[in-house]
């Protein structure tokens, strides 16, 4: 990076290189995009829960997309472990956001978040989004599924680290599959592996357009 010494540059590859996700000792890069299935609002917060408070007892700005409900719960599991959610937010180290109405407007959205970073010299944002958040907005799944594609193919040039979530008992299983094929990683228990399933952002997108078309 222009103008940094070599000292400042080798701790910038240390702070987006081997990012704590705050469960198990899990670790993850800037740019990775992971999913987290689950099932309720328990296994949700398994996960969800440590990767914010991981990301705030940091210092790590974080976003999350989401239904109103599921962000205000979100505060409430980060009170009950000395977090004060509110005091975050006022600062913008905690953005709560419901998502918006099109891919295009999430793109601008995360461009946004992604300038951002280089405004205030950050070394990333923790990103997170729950994929319920599209049924409250006037994007459609399969709309909301081509933006998790498009977040796919352009994860490398942002500097945002994203957890994305889908609930089983809300998602049918067409979902679930297309989620899959949007993820290069995936959460497995308590730690995150590659995922097999994993498909060019560029295939997955046409093939999403398509069926929109018949």
């Amino acid at each position: 990076m222009t103008g940094h010494t070599e000292t400042e540059e080798d701790t910038h590859e240390e702070a987006v290189a081997g990012v704590p996700l705050g469960f198990e000792g899990a670790e993850a890069n800037v740019g990775d995009h992971i999913a987290h299935f689950f099932r309720g609002g328990d296994q949700r917060f398994s996960v969800l829960g440590p990767y914010i408070e991981a990301g705030l007892r940091r210092g790590d700005r974080c976003v999350f997309i989401s239904q109103p409900d599921v962000g205000a719960a979100l505060c409430d599991w980060l009170a009950e472990r000395g977090l004060d959610a509110a005091e975050a937010r006022a600062a913008d180290r905690l953005i709560l956001d419901p998502g918006r109405d099109t891919e295009d407007d999430m793109k601008r959205l995360a461009d946004r978040i992604d300038a951002s970073v280089q405004e205030t010299n950050e070394s990333f944002v923790r990103w997170a989004g729950d994929g319920e958040w599209c049924l409250d907005r006037d994007i459609t799944v399969e709309e909301m599924l081509r933006w998790e594609a498009l977040y796919d193919e352009h994860s490398s040039e942002w500097q945002l680290l994203a957890l994305c979530q889908f609930d089983l008992a809300v998602f049918e299983s067409d979902v679930i599959m297309d989620a899959l094929r949007t993820h290069p990683y995936c959460v497995m228990g308590e730690v995150v592996v590659p995922n097999p399933f994993h498909e060019s952002p560029e295939t997955v997108r046409q093939e999403l357009a398509g069926r929109h078309r018949d």
